[in-house]
């Protein structure tokens, strides 16, 4: 499993041995490839071979309109429905009526289009290069666990009470565990755990 290269130049970032936080409101919305919407990017690993690409890219979308998805060729998708508001998928014709925290996944060229939406749905994107293996599952209930990059490539806080070594998050607070231990604790929550195996040289251009 890969541990991501901490973000440069915020606060808090000491070395890849420790746990790294990234807090929701210090991530800049972005428009989307298509121009149909806004995303937040949580963190992207460059492409060893070719810095100008990335192996893989986690992001949260906003979506709160219908139409279609930006298309990206030579990676594969893990979505997650983020926000308690129904959202209607069609997935290469296949429709996917999602609730709070299902997950689906496909190809990057795949034809996705949001077919309905009901306010403001948000969307937890894993993207990753064809060929390495990425997933996306769920830590849920009352918990305290010894995280590391060995347990969990990033964690997204998705509800309820979180601490890290006793540090509250927030909701969409993303942890980047590094490669010593770090106590999690779980209290009525849901996170989201995302683990990235790069094991494929293929080059591609999100």
């Amino acid at each position: 499993m890969q541990s991501p290269k901490k973000p440069s130049g915020e606060p808090g970032n000491a070395s890849a041995d420790t746990a790294h936080i990234i807090p929701m409101d210090t991530l800049e919305p972005q428009r989307w490839a298509n121009g149909r919407g806004w995303t937040r990017e949580i963190h992207r690993e460059p492409a060893a071979d070719s810095p100008g690409t990335a192996t893989w890219r986690l992001s949260l979308a906003d979506i709160e309109d219908t139409g279609p998805f930006s298309p990206f060729p030579g990676m594969e998708r893990h979505l997650l429905s983020a926000a308690p508001v129904p959202l209607q998928l069609s997935i290469d014709g296949v429709v996917h009526d999602l609730s709070h925290t299902q997950i689906v996944a496909f190809a990057g060229t795949s034809e996705v289009a949001t077919t309905a939406v009901h306010g403001r749905a948000r969307a937890l994107n894993l993207m990753v290069r064809s060929g390495i293996r990425g997933s996306l599952d769920l830590l849920r209930g009352d918990a305290q666990l010894s995280v590391s990059a060995a347990f969990a490539t990033v964690l997204v806080v998705l509800d309820g009470i979180v601490t890290l070594d006793g540090r509250r998050l927030e909701r969409f607070d993303a942890i980047l565990p590094g490669a010593e231990d770090t106590r999690l604790t779980l209290q009525g929550a849901t996170v989201a755990r995302v683990r990235v195996e790069t094991a494929a040289t293929d080059r591609c251009t999100p």
